[in-house]
Order: structure tokens, then sequence, then C-alpha cells
């Protein structure tokens, strides 16, 4: 299994950065990191970074290769498909807490960061809520789905490009119309991204549609849970299990109002592993509160 690349990072846009310490820390159970509106997870010194806009939304997907020899290969790959790219300043790198660090666009308008080398923080991982920590190293923080107009270029472009492998697929009825999705893996993880492609009916505006963290323990997700309907978040989907990756997880709404997903136990991928199309997104569960 090829694990040259990893969602390792995630810039999210505030109108309001200081209502999301409370959030982060308190609820979701990351730490801060060394600079306002960072977030810890493990031992990098930052998974997330919330930073002032004028807008709620996504504000990049942060690519890590695992080395320099794999950041310059999706570099001329970018630049082979005509892909422009910016290269950050030096003081942009350290803000982000790698050695290097690119930035595009996908297709989309979808923002992108590809960097190399995080920093590694001398303090252990210690959450408040969530003892037993994250499930993170090789597979990111995470993964992340994106709403596109037009999902097919959006796919060529992660696939042949950015080296991203379809996992599985989705076709499934909403209030909007008919919801297409693919799934897509670079290492372990069933999928770090999902692409949407948006329903002719939508009327959600935003490019992020939620971002997920895995729990080591089933019972991190059900502490995870209470806490949410303690803070009296909105949950979008209760508890719940995907057919596709086997998560057992719930969704809650962020302060910027997109979701997140807090789940536990999904299956990991292979090169053996067999592409689907389902018709459905939960066994049973993820019901609207």
């Amino acid at each position: 299994m090829n694990e040259d690349l990893q969602v390792g990072y995630l810039v999210l846009d505030s109108t309001d950065p200081s209502v999301w310490e409370p959030f982060m820390v308190e609820t979701v159970g990351v730490t801060p990191g060394p600079a306002t509106g960072t977030y810890r997870m493990d031992s990098w010194q930052q998974r997330f970074v919330v930073r002032p806009s004028s807008q709620d939304d996504l504000g990049a997907i942060g690519l890590v290769a695992m080395n320099p020899s794999v950041f310059g290969r999706v570099a001329d790959s970018l630049n082979d498909a005509g892909t422009h790219f910016d290269l950050a300043t030096a003081d942009d790198c350290a803000e982000r807490g790698v050695a290097e660090l690119i930035r595009f666009e996908a297709p989309g308008n979808v923002p992108v960061e590809l960097a190399h080398s995080p920093i590694v923080s001398k303090r252990a991982f210690s959450s408040i809520v969530v003892s037993d920590g994250f499930v993170t190293g090789e597979q990111g923080l995470g993964h992340v789905v994106v709403m596109v107009d037009d999902l097919e270029p959006a796919q060529r472009f992660w696939t042949d490009v950015m080296g991203f492998v379809a996992s599985d697929q989705s076709e499934n009825k909403t209030p909007a119309g008919l919801s297409k999705a693919v799934f897509l893996h670079c290492n372990r993880r069933h999928h770090s991204l999902a692409l949407v492609g948006r329903s002719e009916r939508s009327t959600y505006s935003k490019r992020l549609l939620h971002f997920m963290i895995q729990a080591t323990t089933l019972d991190a997700v059900g502490l995870a849970y209470d806490r949410a309907l303690d803070a009296g978040l909105t949950i979008p989907r209760s508890l719940g299990r995907h057919p596709n990756d086997g998560m057992f997880s719930f969704y809650g709404r962020t302060p910027g109002g997109f979701d997140y997903e807090f789940g536990w136990g999904a299956i990991e991928v292979d090169e053996s592993w067999q592409v689907k199309t389902y018709d459905h997104i939960s066994v049973w569960g993820h019901r609207s509160l």
C-alpha cells in the first residue's frame, strides 16, 4: 500500500476564531497548538489551523508528503498537468510548521497546500477528554469531504494528477436530488478525501461538508456524543455506522456551519480492495435530531 501522502492538516476559515477553542478543546478533544488558532491531536505541532476570514469554510486541505522526494514528484505532476502553484515563503512554512510548501487550487475551487517535513512537538499529546488519543500516523488526521459542482473532472484531477485511488462511490436519493460521491484513498485509511457532486436542488453554499477524526476506542465516540449534546450542538446525524468504511460515528455542527464526524472502527484498504457502489450512506442510524 502506497502511503506517500496524507491529509496532514486542515486550514479552516472563520469569521470568529475565538469560538473555536472551547469547541475544539472541550467538545472535540484536541488541544491547543503552539500558536493562536492551531490545534494538536498527536505528536505533530499542529493538525488544525483556524484563521480569521470573511467566510466560514475550508481554508485549505493540507496534504503532507512522506519526504522531499515525494513532494517534488507531486509538484512535477502538477506542473505537467498545467496546474499553477505558488511556492510559499519561509514565514508561511514556519506558520504551518513544515519545511516546504506550495499552494494551488483543485477543480471545484478547492484550495490545497502540499508540504513536507512537519515539525514534531517536544510535548507529548494529552487531551483532557480523549484519554486514548486518535488514529493518525501515516493515515493522517482523518478525512475531509468537499462539495464540487462537477464531479468527474474533480475526480480525474485527484486520481490522475495527485495519485489518489478510488475506494468506493455512492449514489443515493436526497430531498435536493440525486447525490453522487466518490471516496478516495492515498494510504491505508479507507478515504482521506471524498468528493460530493452538487445536487440539482442543493442550497448548500460552502465547499467543506465535514471533516472526520477517528478515536481509538468505541467508548470515546459515546463520550464525544455526550459532550456534543451537553454543548447544545446541532446533531445532523446521530450515532450510526457507514456501509463502505464501517465507521461507527456521529456528526455535530461546528462553529463554522459545516460538520465534524467523530468516529471509531473504520476498516483499512489494501492491494486487494474491491471498489463498490452504494445506494445508501448508513447501515443504521445517522438520523437527524
